[in-house]
């Protein structure tokens, strides 16, 4: 199981931003969460199968306010990657969860920004990139313990 952040740079376009486990993920699975972010699918909660990988993407799309994007607002979007069949209201809550638990998180926009020329030197972009890592991995594990609960 993965948990991946990807959001919408404002030059480069969808780019996955964090993975938990850290163990790397599959070229073409990546490549196939670029492409699922940078179409517009009119949902914002959905599921991807594919079959010949005996895998499931199960995606949550959302938005940041952030003063520093285009139009405001940063798109994210967060995505599970099973294996094992699931609760689908069980990962929807996990999804919304994370997802509420970020958009809460102070000036979390900035963790979008760790890299970025133009917002060098800023304190608060390490603060906020080290906060989404936290609280990814917390949700991750949350998620980990219910399942095996069950």
């Amino acid at each position: 199981m993965h948990l991946v952040l990807s959001y919408f740079h404002k030059i480069l376009g969808p780019r996955v931003f964090l993975a938990y486990p850290d163990a790397s993920i599959e070229e073409e699975i990546i490549n196939k969460l670029i492409k699922i972010f940078d179409v517009e699918i009119g949902e914002t909660f959905f599921e991807i199968i594919l079959i010949n990988k005996k895998k499931r993407i199960i995606n949550l799309y959302f938005e940041l306010d952030s003063p520093w994007a285009r139009g405001n607002k940063e798109m994210i979007m967060l995505s599970l990657i099973m294996k094992l069949k699931y609760d689908s209201r069980l990962i929807y809550s996990f999804l919304v969860d994370a997802s509420h638990n970020m958009i809460n998180t102070p000036q979390v926009y900035k963790a979008f920004y760790k890299n970025d020329d133009f917002h060098d030197n800023d304190i608060e972009i390490d603060l906020a990139h080290e906060s989404i890592k936290q609280l990814l991995y917390e949700c991750l594990s949350n998620l980990i313990d219910r399942l095996h609960l069950k």
